[in-house]
């Protein structure tokens, strides 16, 4: 007979949705989402960490470069949002039926709404705001000049652990190693909501 085994945390949270006498049928779907989507942004924060440290892989051009990283930073978003709106839906009171998440707009947005969330993550909510901005040059919405305010969102974004070489006058760059910093900032968020969804 196949054993099913539980993690330890995930059996955590569950005990805790059950104690509290949770009403509704969905916060065991919730946590499920979250997992999977917790799953899912750490191995790519994994991946895109590995590939920081290799100095022997692939950079591609600048243009393709950029919109390869911006959308891996949308990908990691939308699996932050998942796991917000998952953390939050779980510790609700009952509501109707949701099949599926809404991955539209950006985690800063959804942290700034969250009375639940926003006291913890308040010093987060620029940073992640700037990374939104980052994101938007892949879609053409924002200037990507040199000295223009790409580079200033950049320093926040990586808490000024750029470690790419952004010359004066040169184009706008956004390398592998940056792409590292960001994505272990994402790995730290999801770490600390996993937490707040223990806890409670």
């Amino acid at each position: 007979m196949q054993r099913t085994v539980v993690l330890p945390d995930r059996a955590a949270a569950l005990a805790a949705l059950e104690r509290r006498d949770r009403a509704h049928a969905f916060a065991a779907a919730d946590l499920v989402a979250f997992d999977e989507a917790r799953a899912a942004m750490q191995a790519g924060c994994r991946f895109l960490i590995a590939r920081g440290a290799d100095r022997r892989a692939f950079v591609p051009p600048p243009v393709i470069g950029i919109r390869q990283a911006c959308n891996c930073l949308k990908e990691l978003d939308r699996f932050l949002i998942v796991m917000i709106d998952a953390c939050v839906a779980a510790d609700s009171a009952p509501h109707g039926s949701r099949a599926v998440y809404v991955r539209e707009g950006d985690a800063a947005g959804r942290l700034r709404r969250n009375r639940a969330l926003h006291d913890a993550f308040a010093r987060d909510i620029p940073r992640l705001r700037a990374i939104g901005r980052i994101r938007a040059l892949s879609l053409g919405d924002a200037p990507a000049e040199a000295g223009c305010r790409p580079m200033a969102d950049l320093a926040l974004a990586t808490m000024g652990h750029d470690p790419a070489d952004q010359a004066e006058g040169a184009a706008f760059t956004l390398g592998h190693g940056t792409l590292a910093v960001i994505a272990a900032y994402y790995l730290a968020l999801a770490d600390r909501l996993h937490a707040i969804l223990l806890d409670r």
